[in-house]
């Protein structure tokens, strides 16, 4: 049973998912430099 050509598309399809879960994560946790509502700038308080 050969499993080289099995495992590299297991990973590959791994490596796939984690960048596509790490872009959502990014999104979510991204800082607004500006307010959305206003178009003013955020300051560190906020």
């Amino acid at each position: 049973m050969d499993t080289v050509g099995r495992n590299k598309k297991v990973i590959a399809e791994y490596i796939r998912n984690q960048l596509t879960e790490d872009k959502n994560y990014e999104q979510l946790t991204m800082k607004e430099l500006f307010d959305p509502f206003t178009g003013e700038s955020v300051g560190k308080g906020k």
